[in-house]
């Protein structure tokens, strides 16, 4: 396959593509292309498409990027035929049948997991507390402050949607696992690299390590498009 050039990044739940904006412009430096998708939120088959949608439009062979449930995204859209290689930013991998959430079931509850409110409407939100202990711990106060305000409201529906492909299985993948995750528990990323056989790195960060590691989030991004 021809050498990658262009790389789709994938936000979570309860964020968007700027979240990425400090990574992206480290991988941009190196050379590559990128694309940043905001994902609706609104279902796992909604935010697979909106990521496919993006593939289709993107020049040559793509690595595919994402972030915590954005994990579960690229894993159910990475089967397509331009997508080379998966990199997980201490993300969900699920199988086919399985969920983002219904991971978390696998290791003891994660700080952030007790400030995850629902409304009657079925959709999620973070506390106060849950963004600046869980989400974002080791940000800046202004950097949570704006996570918190800015917070994008995401479909319970989508964090439990069961896979119905695992791009992972066919494709070689990528996993930084981040020590101080707050939201993911570092022994559950740990699980996932060992359940989907990643080449896998480690950094000493929260939950958004792309927004306050961002070099080594970049580094890792840029090696699996080498």
């Amino acid at each position: 396959m021809s050498t990658i050039e262009h790389v789709i990044l994938v936000h979570g739940a309860w964020a968007d593509s700027t979240s990425w904006n400090k990574s992206r412009a480290l991988i941009e430096a190196a050379g590559l292309s990128t694309t940043t998708v905001n994902l609706p939120l609104t279902s796992l088959a909604a935010d697979a498409d909106v990521v496919s949608q993006a593939i289709a439009a993107a020049p040559g062979p793509v690595l595919l990027v994402g972030h915590s449930y954005g994990g579960a995204v690229i894993s159910e859209a990475g089967v397509h035929a331009k997508v080379a290689g998966l990199v997980y930013i201490n993300a969900f991998t699920p199988d086919i049948g399985e969920s983002a959430l219904g991971l978390t079931a696998l290791a003891e509850p994660s700080l952030m997991s007790a400030e995850i409110r629902i409304d009657q409407a079925g959709s999620s939100s973070l506390t106060y507390e849950g963004v600046h202990e869980g989400f974002a711990q080791d940000l800046s106060a202004q950097e949570k402050r704006q996570l918190f305000e800015n917070q994008r409201p995401t479909a319970v529906a989508a964090l439990t949607a069961p896979l119905t492909q695992a791009a992972w299985q066919d494709k070689p993948s990528w996993y930084l696992v981040a020590t101080l995750d707050n939201a993911i528990a570092p022994a559950l990323q740990e699980l996932m690299v060992k359940k989907i056989g990643a080449v896998s790195d480690h950094v000493n960060a929260g939950h958004c390590s792309m927004i306050s590691k961002p070099t080594v989030v970049a580094d890792l991004i840029i090696r699996a498009a080498k």
